[in-house]
């Protein structure tokens, strides 16, 4: 049997009917267990924990189990033959939802957040469980916690030239202050050991830094992002692939006993146009977001004739299309959403039927701790342009859908898309900003002035940021989500049977990802009292975007429904027909009374809203990148 590079299990309900009612002895309503364990037990949405086998440390690295190994096959097998038996339904298309986490995360938490998006999507929200043409994975890259305790692993691990200077910087730093102040005083010798005793602690600082970036395993699980949980979610991805193709080459020899060759009968079955393909979607937070998008790039086809056009296809291997991609604070550059040679995952980004950024301005996890360690790596001239894509605001007084007006005004049917975004008066780089200087007038830049050349060679109208969906969350206020409380759909727009009971009011809402104070750009005392919330668990300054009631029907049905279908929930009355239009109304609203800013991409409009075609629509903008000027415009 092939050792695949992952663990497989199987998420199930305590309370399924397939599964021993004294089976488990703890109190949770969602169990993972092994693929052999319970085969029939089955949610609506099935779903599964994917965790890649890379140890934290190499010197940890083993064979794999043959039990280990016998799970993988059996779940490769289980979701591969779940997502043929949709797509043979012929009803709807299959959908393969996935969720990365980020940086510094444990096993144990990242598996309770998967245990709640699988409990939430089957039981909490009946929008999406309705659906029931996807499945969910939750994939663990190998990341590891901060644990001040691993200091001496950590100073042990040093090269013995480092290790031997900072041990110098010590105990030299120590002798040479206590020899001067003794021995010499303010004489020449003496300031002459002085200035020696500086650059031996200084040698021993800079050494000591080696060790404390060492403790904060940001560039350790970056290593292991890229290396390991890539690759490993690559493979996954390729081994499902494959498994789809063996089932439809299995069916044609049932069906044809006498055929041949019936594999590639099978590939270029899934590979016809009129095939529908497995939808591909993918949420990302943090570090995650990395992972995704280095997923994809290396998912993609670089000898596909459209991609050397510059009209990067959303098809990837045999059978799968990607679709949706939802980054919560992403930790990659902010360059990233600007067409430039320097982007390196414009490609990728422009593969998906729909994009979406969640951010605050307010993450101190991404503006501080994240830009502080890239620093050394990332191969930038100035400060501003090392900020984190999850860092990025809406530069506007208003909430809700904030370009919502210019979008009604300027978007007519039958005027070109590209002619539309040159004459509406909501230019995406202009609308989005960072928070720039902690003194003086100038707080912060919008994204146009940041990058003026390379927005020069985009012609000034399109770029890659106009594929997105944004989602400013920093002045979100709401009450923290509890299975326990009324199904938010009941609070945002959806009928429901039983409605919140008078006598148990919903708690006070807050600031969920900052304090929510309403300001034109954070200070540097805001970023003071927000860190120390952080610090003392107070609030969630780096993924509250999954704690609060709104917040997480907004994600999840998005990622799981696709806006289309997230904007029919909110369509309430059966005797008026859908108007997509008064949908996203009231998700202007609802954003608009919660402290959130949204900037709806004119991919968005012109699709869900007005009814165009997304390939077409994709297509124009895709021409218009490709066909604009390699050089500056003249003045």
């Amino acid at each position: 049997m092939k050792a695949l590079p992952f663990i497989i299990q199987k998420f199930i309900f305590r309370d399924d009917p397939a599964v021993q009612a004294n089976e488990f002895q703890d109190d949770n309503l969602v169990q993972l267990v092994d693929m052999e364990a319970y085969p029939e037990a089955q949610a609506a949405i099935p779903g599964y924990f994917v965790m890649s086998s890379a140890p934290p440390n190499i010197e940890e690295a083993k064979e794999a189990e043959p039990d280990d190994m016998r799970h993988a096959a059996q779940g490769i097998a289980e979701i591969a033959a779940h997502l043929y038996r949709i797509h043979q339904g012929g009803t709807t298309a299959p959908e393969l939802v996935i969720t990365v986490h980020g940086y510094n995360t444990s096993r144990r938490s990242v598996q309770g957040w998967y245990k709640n998006i699988f409990r939430y999507i089957n039981r909490h929200d009946p929008a999406i469980a309705r659906a029931a043409n996807q499945v969910f994975i939750g994939y663990r890259w190998p990341s590891e916690n901060i644990q001040l305790e691993r200091l001496w692993e950590a100073f042990a691990a040093l090269p013995p030239l480092p290790r031997d200077v900072l041990i110098a910087g010590g105990i030299g730093g120590i002798v040479a202050i206590i020899f001067r102040l003794i021995a010499f005083g303010g004489t020449p010798l003496g300031l002459l050991l002085g200035a020696l005793v500086v650059l031996i602690i200084l040698l021993g600082t800079m050494m000591m830094a080696l060790v404390v970036l060492r403790l904060i395993v940001y560039f350790r699980d970056r290593y292991r992002a890229n290396n390991f949980g890539v690759l490993d979610l690559v493979e996954l991805l390729r081994q499902i692939d494959q498994a789809l193709v063996t089932l439809k080459a299995k069916e044609i020899e049932q069906q044809h006993p006498e055929a041949t060759e019936t594999w590639e009968q099978a590939t270029r079955f899934w590979c016809r146009p009129e095939t529908p393909r497995v939808k591909l979607s993918f949420i990302g937070h943090s570090m995650g977001g990395f992972v995704v998008t280095n997923v994809v790039r290396i998912l993609s086809d670089v000898f596909d004739a459209r991609s050397i056009d510059q009209q990067p296809p959303a098809d990837v291997g045999t059978v799968f299309r990607l679709e949706r991609l939802l980054l919560a604070s992403p930790d990659i550059p902010v360059l990233t959403i600007i067409s430039s040679r320097a982007n390196f995952l414009s490609s990728s980004l422009r593969r998906f039927a729909e994009s979406y950024l969640f951010s605050s301005e307010g993450d101190v996890a991404l503006r501080t701790a994240s830009t502080a360690v890239n620093y050394i790596a990332f191969p930038s001239r100035t400060q501003s342009r090392g900020y984190r894509l999850g860092n990025v605001s809406i530069n506007s007084r208003q909430y809700g859908i904030v370009n919502l007006n210019g979008l009604d005004q300027t978007f007519v049917l039958g005027t070109p898309l590209i002619e539309m975004i040159a004459r509406s008066p909501d230019k995406v780089l202009e609308t989005l900003f960072l928070s720039y200087q902690r003194f003086g007038t100038k707080r912060y830049v919008t994204l146009a002035d940041l990058f003026q050349d390379q927005a020069k060679l985009d012609g000034d109208r399109i770029t890659v940021a106009d594929f997105f969906t944004f989602f400013d969350c920093t002045d979100y206020k709401d009450v923290e989500f509890d299975f326990d409380r009324p199904n938010p759909a009941e609070l945002y727009g959806e009928d429901a049977e039983e409605k919140p009971s008078e006598k148990t009011p919903l708690p006070a809402a807050k600031g969920i990802l900052t304090r929510a104070q309403v300001k034109p750009a954070l200070n540097t005392l805001d970023y003071f009292w927000l860190t120390l919330d952080y610090a003392l668990n107070k609030r969630n300054v780096h993924g509250g975007y999954f704690d609060g009631e709104f917040s997480q029907q907004l994600l999840y049905r998005i990622a799981f429904l696709g806006f289309t279908n997230y904007l029919k929930t909110l369509h309430t009355d059966p005797n008026v027909a859908f108007d997509p239009h008064v949908s996203l109304s009231k998700l202007h609203i609802a954003c608009r009374d919660l402290g959130i800013q949204s900037f709806l991409s004119p991919i968005r409009y012109r699709v869900d809203i007005q009814g165009k075609p997304i390939t077409d629509t994709k297509g124009e903008i895709l021409e218009a990148i490709a066909s604009e000027p390699v050089t500056p415009k003249a003045e």
